[in-house]
Formats: structure tokens, sequence, C-alpha cells
């Protein structure tokens, strides 16, 4: 049973009712990688706020990470991660198997799920981030959610299907 040595939960932040999960998720894994309480998702979520500037030759180029008080895109988390020093990337078209080798290699695997088409009364759109902790082939896949209140790990009984929706999108540790 495949499972990260990292105290994720030791980490839990919750994000109460906002949009940042993905800040919080940086939070929780940054904490986690360090073994000591350095960072706090909300302040995580105002610095993302704001572009960041990296030079290309001469010239700056900003790059978006988010929405403000909104959605985190996966290469803003990898910049993000960068920045604290914790080598990342992102990828679409990720599969279990990448999931098992992060949890056996002890590197955080934070796959975005979500909904991109809803039934015809309801058009909202969501997404999800959430660190894995470890896997079980009896029970599935369980996280360290920053939507629970309550520090633990939490199963994902529908992880594979809401992964699916957008396209196996994967941030992960290096």
């Amino acid at each position: 049973m495949p499972a990260l040595s990292l105290p994720l939960a030791k980490y839990h932040q919750f994000q109460d009712v906002s949009n940042n999960c993905g800040p919080f998720t940086i939070a929780i894994v940054v904490n986690a990688l360090r073994d000591q309480e350095l960072l706090h998702g909300k302040e995580v979520a105002r610095e993302m706020n704001r572009p960041r500037l990296r030079w290309l030759g001469p010239l700056p180029w900003p790059v978006i990470r988010r929405l403000p008080d909104n959605a985190t895109f996966p290469w803003g988390m990898v910049d993000e991660l960068r920045r604290y020093g914790v080598k990342a990337r992102w990828r679409f078209g990720a599969t279990t198997a990448d999931l098992h080798k992060a949890l056996s290699e002890n590197r955080v695997a934070m796959p975005i799920i979500g909904e991109i088409i809803k039934p015809k009364y309801s058009r909202q759109l969501w997404a999800h981030v959430k660190p894995l902790s470890r896997y079980d082939p009896e029970r599935g896949y369980s996280f360290v959610d920053p939507a629970q209140e309550k520090a633990g790990e939490w199963l994902d009984e529908h992880f594979e299907e809401v992964w699916a929706n957008w396209g196996r999108l994967l941030v992960e540790t290096l």
C-alpha cells in the first residue's frame, strides 16, 4: 500500500469557504516537506494574487499565477513551490501509475479534479486540488484535503472520474 512518509496531515490547513485550495495545498506541502510551520494558506493566496515578474533575457515577463481570490493555475502552483525551493512540474495526461510512482518515491502528487460539463440547469464549473497521501487497493485514494475542516486523510471515492474531467492534470514535486 503506497503512502507518503511526509507528515501532510500534521500540517493540514482549512481553506474555509474560499477558492484558495491551491495556496492552501502549497502551504501544506511546503510545511510537510520542511516539517515545520512556515506558511499559511491565506498569506500564500495573497502573495499569489499578484503576478510575479520572471526575467527572460533582458526583459521582464509577468507570470499570472492565479485569478485574484479565485482559480489558481497549475503553472502558478509550480512557480510558488519553486519560490520555496521545491522542485515541481505540472502536466496533462498523467496516469494512475504516475500517482503510484510519486507515492513510492515519496514525492507529492497534487491532482487537479473537477467538472467541466455540469447538468443543463447548473453551468458552474469547478476545480479543486489536494495533495495525495496514500493509495489502498481496497479503498482507493486518500488525500489531505484543505476543503475539509478537520485534519486527517480523506478518501475520495470518485477521484478517477473527476480527475479525468480535467485531462488528468497533475502538479507534482520532483
